[in-house]
């Protein structure tokens, strides 16, 4: 089999020094990989600088990505030359992206100088209106310093929603196995069930591992896996999820 793994966490540039980013280590997404290459599968592994990765193979194939952006171009040039028979997303993909930073005073200043050049602000619902105007425009404002000055009391960081990359795998690999991830923090299992179904309804998965971070430590590491017909099974290691992963990947594959 072809198969496509995402892994680690993307990373928003803030400047050129600092950026937002999450937890992962991408230590599930290696356990995966390893399991893949260990059956005798070509695994393209697209992962990020400070994750950890499978160990190299003749049949691996490693792309690095720092971005959500640049994650959506390497998935894109990928699809453009080959097909996967599975695509495993387990990489933890930023929700936002930053737009621009601004000081505490510049802010103000942008603010303050838009709502005074308009006309009458003293009704609430046109006041209410300005503000997302000038809200929206202020964030356009281009980012200049190459490193953001560190004299401000306070920074105003906006974020812009990023795209989801879940969402056009299977517009994009209309014939592979798609598994995708949810990662909830202190919910029930029931919960954690049911959002799990609701994403792989969503974007059209044959299955979503779920799994809450307040389950994972150490080598302990429980994940649900939910099939489209609704069916669970539990694993309670990072190895019990890679094999079992593997094994229903390459069972529906077979099954197509």
């Amino acid at each position: 089999m072809n198969i496509l793994i995402t892994a680690g966490g993307t990373s928003e540039k803030i400047d050129n020094v600092r950026s937002i980013t999450n937890h992962s280590t991408g230590r599930l997404g290696k356990e995966i990989g390893d399991t893949f290459l260990a059956q005798g599968h070509h695994v393209t592994y697209v992962t990020t600088p400070q994750a950890v990765r499978p160990t190299s193979e003749s049949n691996l194939t490693l792309i690095e990505i720092e971005t959500t952006k640049d994650l959506e171009s390497a998935l894109l040039e990928q699809f453009g030359h080959q097909t996967f028979d599975g695509i495993i997303h387990s990489m933890a993909v930023s929700d936002f992206t930053t737009e621009t930073t601004l000081s505490e005073d510049l802010f103000i200043e942008k603010l303050a100088a838009k709502l005074t050049k308009d006309g009458d602000l003293s009704d609430l619902a046109n006041l209410t209106e300005e503000l997302y105007h000038s809200l929206d425009e202020i964030g356009k404002t281009i980012q200049q310093e190459k490193k953001i000055p560190s004299g401000t009391d306070r920074l105003l960081l906006f974020l812009k929603k990023n795209p989801k990359i879940i969402a056009m795998l299977r517009e994009q690999q209309p014939q592979a196995v798609l598994v995708g991830f949810k990662l909830l923090v202190g919910v029930s299992t029931e919960e954690l069930v049911r959002v799990g179904q609701s994403i792989l309804a969503k974007n059209r998965c044959d299955f979503v591992l779920a799994n809450d971070l307040e389950e994972i430590h150490g080598d302990q590491h429980i994940g649900i896996l939910i099939d489209k017909q609704g069916h669970t099974e539990t694993a309670q290691t990072k190895n019990e999820i890679a094999k079992l992963i593997v094994k229903k990947v390459e069972e529906k594959w077979r099954n197509q």
